[in-house]
């Protein structure tokens, strides 16, 4: 199924939300690279707003296809396609040890069949990748370091390699590194305590450490010498619009500097609505959804039922598990997985519309899962023969709708991006000349073969730096860009506020109407001869919603 998917019409994986906006960023950067460009989205300004591990891997990927604009995009979903598949043996060997066969082939199936691993898998991004890296590394750490007796130092060079790698993958796998290690000092002084003996964890941890640090080093080099920051770019404007977009989403509104607590608090709770997506619970969730359609407050009455009686379930469950050793040493995935929601949900923000965010957060779910379903198994074995066929029919019941979710959502024609259709009309309708200025600006910039400026600060310190202060309007004039494009509201947002004067010269210069070609609230309009808007504002909107400092 996920090699159907990524061989799937390249029009339908950009149109049906497979492939995010953000995906393109990395396509074109890897382009560049390849062509000898260096690591730029737009050819102009130098980035570190990707992950370095994936855009890696896709250089080669576009030496192999030449010119071919589609051919790597292809290949890249094949490469995470096979990625899953690993990642899937991993979770199964990970619960294997822990509980039955049976248990372990149930959730590995539930997880490579899911309708979010499906889709997340063939986002185009480093999602796929930086789950294997992280389950990986949590695999060697628990079979070749937690449980031997002695670990060599060549396998805490091993273990710090690893980690350094998952961090370069997706930098938030640095939390993982950081629960780790922890683990690992509990551990060693549990030992010494038991055993009388001192073991060498000073070094031990420093040779994980000193291998980290070599594997990500150049990296930060990079950063510091392309950017002069070894933060990416990416991860910090991606926090300053979570902020901005807040109200568009109803998560209330922030302060002239950082986030209010009402923010802060809807975004705990719109970042703990994303678990439902576990593939353990989801089938539940996404059932009573259905079954709530139509009825005035059924969807939110239903969660909270759901939640209360699953986390009831849940913490009966623990208690009676709680001090098993299989239990005991996962400790340190529960600790990662809180430092994941607390940094998302007080300070990185945005899970709210990328789920990719706690993919991690759902393969633990299914580690844990997966020790659950070895306590059912055991549990209707020890029961009548009634009590089992009532159980084996429960297990067909969600089979099924795990099955049907995943095709629906395999296969889902209905159009949800529209950026393929702005970037078809941006080639036919735009000198080549032309500069083209997109806050949004991934597809259009890869796939228009123009030159796109990325507004919205994730692969341009410029424009990031000019949105953080409310100079995006003379930003624009000075980057001599020709055409504006992107949603109205967020072109209102980080250029207006609009005067009536204003919204009658943008409407008379409007030649983009997105409505007409499947990019509904789009409009692109352009700034030659006449460049100024709103010049009589006193503050633009994004005055009010700039941060500190980059997480």
């Amino acid at each position: 199924m996920h090699l159907a998917i990524a061989l799937q019409d390249f029009g339908t994986l950009a149109r049906n939300g497979f492939l995010y906006d953000d995906s393109f960023y990395a396509f074109q950067i890897a382009r560049n690279i390849a062509h000898g460009e260096g690591a730029t989205f737009d050819g102009i300004h130098a980035t570190n707003g990707f992950q370095p591990l994936y855009v890696g891997v896709l250089v080669p990927l576009y030496w192999i296809a030449g010119d071919s604009p589609t051919l790597p995009i292809h290949l890249a979903l094949i490469f995470s396609a096979l990625i899953t598949v690993a990642t899937a043996f991993i979770l199964y060997r990970l619960v294997a040890r822990r509980a039955s066969e049976a248990a372990a082939l149930i959730v590995a199936g539930a997880w490579a069949f899911s309708p979010i691993v499906i889709r997340q898998a063939a986002n185009g991004l480093e999602t796929a990748l930086s789950l294997f890296s992280c389950a990986l590394a949590v695999d060697f750490y628990l079979h070749r370091v937690r449980s031997a007796s002695a670990p060599s130092r060549r396998t805490f060079l091993a273990l710090g390699a690893l980690l350094g790698f998952a961090m370069l993958a997706r930098v938030d796998l640095g939390f993982l590194a950081l629960a780790l290690g922890l683990d690992y000092l509990l551990v060693a002084r549990g030992r010494m305590r038991g055993e009388g003996a001192a073991l060498p964890w000073r070094s031990n941890v420093a040779t994980a450490l000193a291998a980290g640090i070599i594997v990500c080093l150049p990296w930060a080099i990079y950063g510091i010498a392309s950017v002069g920051s070894p933060l990416s770019e990416s991860g910090r404007a991606t926090r300053t619009l979570a902020i901005a977009y807040a109200p568009f989403f109803d998560l209330g509104s922030s302060t002239d500097r950082e986030p209010s607590a009402g923010f802060m608090a809807q975004h705990f709770e719109r970042s703990l609505k994303t678990l439902k997506v576990i593939p353990a619970v989801h089938p539940v969730f996404r059932g009573v959804r259905k079954m709530s359609e139509g009825m005035h407050g059924g969807e939110t009455a239903a969660n909270i039922i759901g939640v209360i009686l699953l986390g009831s379930s849940a913490a009966w469950w623990w208690r009676r598990r709680r001090n098993r050793p299989e239990m005991r040493e996962l400790d340190f995935l529960l600790l990662f997985c809180v430092m994941m929601i607390v940094a998302y949900s007080t300070y990185v923000f945005g899970v709210f519309f990328f789920l990719r965010y706690y993919y991690p957060l759902y393969f633990v779910g299914m580690v844990f899962a997966g020790l659950a379903v070895d306590d059912i198994i055991a549990w209707a074995r020890r029961h009548s023969l009634g009590v089992r066929r009532v159980a084996l029919a429960a297990s067909g019941v969600y089979a099924s709708a795990l099955l049907f979710m995943s095709y629906t959502s395999a296969f889902r024609t209905v159009p949800v991006y529209g950026f393929y259709d702005a970037a078809r009309w941006v080639a036919t309708h735009t000198e080549a000349s032309e500069t083209i200025g997109v806050f949004q600006g991934g597809a259009i910039g890869y796939l228009s073969d123009r030159r796109v400026v990325n507004l919205d600060g994730k692969v341009n310190g410029e424009a990031y730096q000019a949105m953080r202060e409310g100079r995006m309007r003379e930003y624009v004039d000075r980057a001599h860009i020709d055409f504006v494009l992107d949603s109205e509201r967020v072109l209102d947002l980080f250029l207006g506020p609009w005067s009536d004067e204003d919204r009658a010269r943008i409407a008379h210069d409007t030649v983009f109407d997105g409505a007409r070609h499947g990019v509904s609230g789009w409009i692109g309009f352009r700034l030659s001869p006449p460049r100024g808007y709103g010049a009589g504002a006193a503050s633009s909107s994004a005055q009010r919603v700039q941060p500190d400092r980059a997480p």
